[in-house]
This record gives structure tokens, C-alpha cells and sequence, in this order.
């Protein structure tokens, strides 16, 4: 083993020194660099969603009750904070208006920040201090509602509070607003004055615990095996939809960026293998006729292959672990806490493709230049070992296949890009034969015989086929690959800007009772504001399918989105026709003079629905039954209104209702106050701030794209510069020996142009 290993450090050193390992090394590195920077990245961006989850739950884990919870539920938290929250009425000396009383312990909130107004006019800012003893924050409507101003003295129950701030957000309001009053904080310690918690009172209590992640997974895994039916257990992985879907898209894109560059540099390092072995035929040759063995040749060969693989993947996955930063560094501003380091496996990974795509791309050049003949020292037409060039690209696709659906998080996107691939590879091989067998054939044309430059160019063109054809190949996979990329993430980008444009809804107005509907319209044209779509709410609970009691399917998890829709009211709609913003994905619009449901796709799944099951609801004691008759796919990070359940006006108009809208309000227009002082009882959500939050977020990712083509970039000029390089040789012995015929330099130099921009045409 030890001469073995002598001598694989001799033939590695000798390359490395004569420069023969330069091109594979360059093409690796591209490779690895690209997979590396974006593995990285794609891990920090995982932990800055999950960072940001656990902002929208101000703790890492919630453990939420309707009763007080047991003291062992404390004891074995370390950081926790405490929050009790309930509808109780609010005043300023006149009409009491109902309010969402939010009381918190002095550690809240454990994530995130609370951001406030000073005034209904001002900016808002992050919260410095909580509310003292005696003080109270309110949403900008409550005060509006009750004419309250920063300064005034509010009633709640048997205590009287100086309202000091307006709160701009609240970092655990979460994604369920429509069910929520307008909120008042105060401190925990003030609750038992109020004497408003008595029993029977609808109270939620809620446990926030905040940790290193495996010491709240730890917890976590405690409390679910004491929960009660009156408890539930909330996780940073219940984040709002709206970020995950934008960040999902931005790591399917990004992965399938760092693969096509990953495929371009393993057509450099393919290319790069083919020229090392046509250069390194003599020595071999030598070697074997000197008595080296075909099997310590290729024992060698390998472990030069395998040092290769090894050096240029430590140094591609420092690479790309330099240039992910430039990927992250606008990140930390999303998150607004520094990031952790990345874990390991990104660095695993990109060690192991670098094994992959030498070993797919360069080992068959390898292992033909095993096989060269003894007698090659004396006879120079005698090349390596003959074996059939499809081999050579079967092993290629098996490895580039391998890696592609082991690195994509779509395993249907990786098939469409293989797919593609292989079939544009196959129609670039077949068109190039066809051009080589014109070009043969253009020489004998009287226009081109006439000229000796443009004769020379193409009968060297066409005289190396092979060479030509991989050529060719080569930088249309190249190509085809930048292009792709280019198309896609321009149609991608303008596709997410036109999800969340600038003009997205940025209020949500609840509790619009039927016959405030025209007065609403009535409203926005007098301030010079389209009138907006306003959409029904009718609270209702599924109780069967298919005549049977509604239950999550068999393996759901206990804590899944089917055992969540089932433990509380949904708030189901009608219409007559779709809205926009969703697209149907299976089945028809229901008819609206029936009795049917559209569902969306990912309550449908959950459920293991069926298009023409039978979906029962109890609506305020009454019970009505629609058949599924569609599956929707619904744009969450629209910020438009959706809804889990459409029913057909025919089953739902005549029910209980209130009704919502959503709209987007211009700076200091004004609407959402007006809409409250003419009708207290509605209650407008500011999310401004929640698409302020996702358009900054495509805006870094959109940065991100485009820094990482420079990547992609840089492998294509190495597949052109790997792609000339592999003729290079014959081209020069072809050039000595015209010059010795009575070539000029100027002329060879003129083939050599004439023949480089017909492969490259």
C-alpha cells in the first residue's frame, strides 16, 4: 500500500507541476462552488424561516389551554413567559367597545419585537419597554373606536389604565386575525385587579418557552405526552404560508441554479478528462512497456482521480462557503437577530458530489487510459482501450441523475431537467453528425475549392469528428443550460413580483354586517378608492364525511392540519364565481343553485378527499351537506383573502353571516379610520407591514439569483475554454505540418478563426 500511495503522490505531482490538472481542477471547483455556496445558503435561509416562525409565536414553542396550566408545565421550562388572553369590553367614559385583552408576564415576548406608534399619524418603532403597571396599549382602531388618544384614562373592569402607545404590530397575532377583536395589553400583574377572569370566564392561557432547539424539542416531546384535549401544542414550523411558499420557490430556483451549473462545469470536467487522457496515452505507454501492470496503471489512475476529487472539493466547498455570505448578508435584516452558523451537511454534501462528478465525467477517460498498449512507444496510431462511447455517457447521466434528485427538493422539477437534457443532448449529437457529413461534402463545391483558407477550415472541421462532435455537444448543453436559466429566472422573478406586488392589500376589514355592505362601497368612492371585493363569512364546523364522523386519516399526524381544522370553527364562503387569485386543479365550479364545495388542495389532501364526496357542517346548530366537486390551488402569499372552503351560495346565503374584505390603502389616505368612526363595530387590520416584510424578502432573493449566476457564468466559459482545449493538440500538429507544406501564419491563423466560429455558429 505504501508504494502504491508513492506512487500515486508521484504521477499527482508531476501533473499538478506540468499544469495538466489545471482545466479539471477549474471545472470541479466551479461545480462544487456553485452546490456548496447554495447549499449554505439554502440552510441559513431554513434557520432564518425558522427563526422567523418563532417571531410570529414569540417563543420558540407554545403550550396553549383553556385552563390554567399545571406547575410541572413551568418547572421544566427554562426560558418561558406567560400571556392570558380573553374578550372583555373597553371604555373611555362612554359606549364600552369589545376588546381582546392580551395580560403578559414581564418576559414577553421571548421572540420577535413589538413595534409601536406614538400616535395614529407617527411611525412606528420597535417597543423599547413593555407597559407598566397601570398602563395599557391598544390597537389604532380600538382607540379610534372609543375616541381615545396616547394620555387618556381607559375602563377595563374594575381598574382604570393610562393608555400610553399604539401598537403598530404584535409579534405572536399570528395568521388568525379575522376571529380577533381589537387588542388591548396589559401587564400580567394588573390582570387580578380587573376582576375580569372569573370562572366561566373564555380564557386562553398560553406558555411561551424559548431555547437552544434541541432543549425545546426535548420539551416539546415532554408536554406532548401530557397534553390534555383542552391543551395544544403550537411549533415554529406552524409559520405563516405566505413566507413559506415565497421561500420554497426561492430555494427550488436556487437549487436548480447551483445543479445547471453544477451540469455545465461537469461537461468542463468531462472535457478536461478527455484531454488529460489523449495527453497522458505516451506515458502510460511507457510505463507499460517498462513493466507496469495494467492493474497497479489503473490502481494509480484511480487514486490520482480520487486525490483530484478530494482537493477540488475541499477547495470548492471553501469557495463556496466564501461566497454564500454574499448570498446571507441581507438576510440578518429579515430576521433581526444574527444568524447561526450553518450546520455541516451543506459542506458533506458538496465534498460528496465533487466525488460524483469526477467519477460520473471523468472516470471512463480514466479507465480507457489504462488499457493503452505497450506497443503504443512504437506505433503512435494506437490509442487506449477500446470500449463503446455510450458507456462513457450512460455512467455520466447515472451520476448527474443521482445527484440531481438527490440535491432537488422537486423531485418532478429534476425530472423535467433530466429529461430535457438527455433529449437536447441526443438531437445536439444527431444534428452535429448531420452538419460534420455537409461540411465533408461543402469542400468539393467549386465556391469553396476556390479558397484554400475556408477548404483547410472545414476539412480539418469535419476530418475530426469526434472531436467536433463532442465539441459542439458540449457548448450547446452549455448553452441551452444559461439560457434556461436566464428565461426561467426572469419568468420566475416577474411571476413572484406579480404574486406580491406593490399595490397588494395591506388592510383586512372583518365583521361587516349585510347591511353595512353598500355603505362600505359608498365609502371608498368618496375617498377616491375602488370599491372592494367584499367576500361572506359564514363560522361553521365539519362534523362528517361521507355520513360519518369527520377524523383525520389513518398515520395523520396528531398536531397535522386535518386534526387542526377539525378542533375549531372554519370560516367557510360563498360565491358564484372564483376568485382570481385561485386556480382550479381538479374538477369543476360548482354549479350555484346546488348543493357543493370546492376545497382547497392542501385541506383536500389532508383529509384524503375524493371529488364527489360528502362533506357535512354544523352551522350554528343546523346542519347542511355539499359534495366536493373541485380542488383549489390557492395563492397564500397573494395577501388576498382565501378561504379553505367555498360552498355554493345555495347552501350557505340564507345562514348567519358577516361579511370581509381586503384592500390596499395609499400612505395617509385615511380609509381604515373613517371606515371605524362611521362603523365602530368593524375592526381593520394593518398588515402593511407583512408586505413590506415579503417584498423585501423577494427582493434579497432576487439578489441572491443573480449573484449566484455568476457562478453558472463561469462554468460556461470553462466548458468553452475545456472545449477548445481538447483539440488544441492536434490542432498544433496539424499547424506545424501545414507550415512545413508552405502554410503562412496568416493563413492557419484564418482556418483556425474560420473553424472556431463554426462550432461556435
Amino acid at each position: 500500500m505504501p508504494a502504491l500511495l508513492q506512487h500515486i503522490l508521484r504521477f499527482f505531482y508531476r501533473d499538478w507541476r506540468s499544469g495538466e490538472l489545471n482545466l479539471l481542477l477549474a471545472a470541479l471547483i466551479i461545480a462544487v462552488a456553485s452546490l456548496a455556496a447554495v447549499g449554505f445558503f439554502v440552510d441559513r435561509l431554513r434557520v432564518a424561516l425558522d427563526l422567523q416562525a418563532s417571531q410570529l409565536l414569540g417563543a420558540d414553542l407554545v403550550v396553549r389551554s383553556q385552563r390554567e396550566l399545571p406547575t410541572d408545565y413551568t418547572e421544566q421550562a427554562e426560558a418561558l413567559g406567560h400571556t392570558v388572553s380573553f374578550p372583555s369590553m373597553v371604555s373611555k367614559g362612554g359606549l364600552p367597545r369589545l376588546a381582546s385583552v392580551k395580560a403578559f408576564s414581564s418576559a414577553y415576548p421571548l421572540r420577535g419585537q413589538l413595534r409601536v406608534l406614538s400616535s395614529g399619524d407617527a411611525l412606528d418603532q420597535v417597543a423599547t419597554e413593555l407597559p407598566q403597571p397601570g398602563q395599557a396599549w391598544v390597537d389604532p382602531q380600538l382607540a379610534v373606536a372609543i375616541d381615545a388618544t396616547p394620555g387618556d384614562s381607559l375602563q377595563l373592569g374594575d381598574s382604570q389604565f393610562a393608555l400610553t402607545e399604539l401598537i403598530a404590530l404584535e409579534p405572536d397575532r399570528g395568521g388568525g386575525f379575522a376571529s380577533l377583536a381589537p387588542r388591548i395589553l396589559i401587564p400580567l400583574a394588573d390582570l387580578e385587579k380587573t376582576a375580569l377572569v372569573q370562572p366561566g370566564s373564555r380564557v386562553t392561557y398560553r406558555l411561551m418557552v424559548a431555547g437552544e432547539p434541541a432543549t425545546v424539542a426535548q420539551y416539546a416531546d415532554w408536554v406532548r405526552a401530557r397534553l390534555t384535549q383542552a391543551q395544544r401544542l403550537e411549533t415554529a414550523e406552524e409559520g405563516r404560508p405566505e413566507l413559506q411558499v415565497t421561500l420554497d420557490r426561492a430555494e427550488q430556483f436556487l437549487s436548480l441554479v447551483a445543479l445547471l451549473s453544477a451540469l455545465i462545469a461537469a461537461v468542463a470536467v468531462a472535457l478536461a478528462a478527455r484531454r488529460f487522457a489523449q495527453r497522458h496515452l505516451d506515458a502510460c505507454a511507457v510505463g507499460k512497456a517498462l513493466g507496469m501492470t495494467q492493474t497497479l496503471l489503473m490502481q494509480v489512475l484511480v487514486g490520482e482521480l480520487l486525490l483530484v476529487a478530494l482537493l477540488g472539493g475541499v477547495v470548492g466547498t471553501l469557495l463556496g462557503w466564501a461566497l454564500h455570505f454574499g448570498l446571507t448578508w441581507s438576510i440578518a435584516p429579515l430576521v433581526g437577530i444574527p444568524l447561526p452558523a450553518p450546520t455541516i451537511w451543506p459542506a458533506i454534501q458538496a465534498l460528496l458530489a465533487s466525488l460524483v462528478l469526477l467519477l460520473g465525467f471523468g472516470a471512463f477517460p480514466f479507465v480507457r487510459l489504462a488499457g493503452v498498449p505497450p506497443l503504443r512507444v512504437l506505433r503512435r496510431d494506437l490509442g487506449g482501450a477500446t470500449a463503446p462511447v455510450w458507456v462513457g455517457g450512460a455512467i455520466a447521466l447515472v451520476c448527474f441523475a443521482g445527484l440531481l434528485f438527490w440535491l432537488s427538493n422537486d423531485k418532478r422539477l429534476a425530472a423535467y431537467a433530466l429529461g430535457g437534457f438527455v433529449v437536447g443532448g441526443l438531437v445536439f449529437a444527431g444534428s452535429a453528425f448531420v452538419l460534420v457529413w455537409l461540411v465533408g461534402k461543402a469542400r468539393q463545391w467549386p465556391l469553396v475549392a476556390r479558397r484554400p483558407v475556408i477548404r483547410l477550415a472545414l476539412a480539418s472541421w469535419a476530418r475530426r469528428r469526434s472531436s467536433t462532435v463532442s465539441q459542439t455537444v458540449a457548448l450547446s448543453v452549455g448553452l441551452m443550460a444559461l439560457i434556461l436559466l436566464t428565461v426561467t429566472r426572469t419568468d420566475l422573478i416577474e411571476g413572484w413580483q406579480q404574486a406580491t406586488p406593490a399595490d397588494a392589500p395591506n388592510r383586512f376589514v372583518v365583521n361587516i354586517q349585510p347591511d353595512q355592505v353598500d355603505d362600505i362601497d359608498a365609502i371608498f368612492t368618496a375617498n377616491g378608492l375602488p370599491a372592494p371585493s367584499l367576500y361572506p363569512i359564514v363560522r361553521g364546523r365539519l362534523v362528517q364525511i361521507n355520513d360519518k364522523p369527520a377524523a383525520p386519516p389513518p398515520g395523520a399526524p396528531e398536531d397535522g392540519q386535518a386534526r387542526r381544522s377539525l378542533d375549531r370553527e372554519l370560516n367557510l364562503s360563498f360565491m358564484d364565481d372564483m376568485p382570481t387569485h385561485n386556480q382550479l386543479t381538479a374538477g369543476k365550479w360548482y354549479a350555484p343553485e346546488a348543493a357543493e364545495v370546492s376545497v382547497e388542495e392542501g385541506i383536500y389532501e389532508s383529509f384524503g378527499l375524493q371529488l364527489g364526496d360528502s362533506l357535512t357542517f354544523d352551522i350554528a346548530g343546523e346542519q347542511v351537506e355539499a359534495t366536493v366537486t373541485s380542488v383549489r390551488k390557492v395563492a397564500w402569499d397573494s395577501m388576498q383573502l382565501n378561504f379553505f372552503m367555498i360552498l355554493s351560495p345555495a347552501v350557505l346565503a340564507d345562514m348567519p353571516q358577516s361579511w370581509v374584505t381586503a384592500y390596499h390603502e395609499p400612505t395617509d389616505a385615511g380609509v381604515d379610520r373613517e371606515l371605524v368612526r362611521q362603523h365602530p363595530n368593524l375592526t381593520v387590520f394593518d398588515t402593511g407591514l407583512i408586505l413590506r416584510q415579503i417584498q423585501r424578502l423577494l427582493d434579497q432573493v432576487v439578489q441572491a439569483v443573480q449573484f449566484l449566476f455568476l457562478l453558472t457564468l463561469a462554468a460556461g466559459v470553462t466548458v468553452l475554454y475545456g472545449a477548445l482545449a481538447t483539440s488544441r493538440d492536434e490542432r498544433t500538429r496539424e499547424a506545424g505540418l501545414m507550415r512545413a507544406l508552405g502554410a503562412s501564419r496568416r493563413q492557419l491563423g484564418a482556418a483556425q478563426l474560420w473553424e472556431l466560429a463554426l462550432s461556435g455558429g
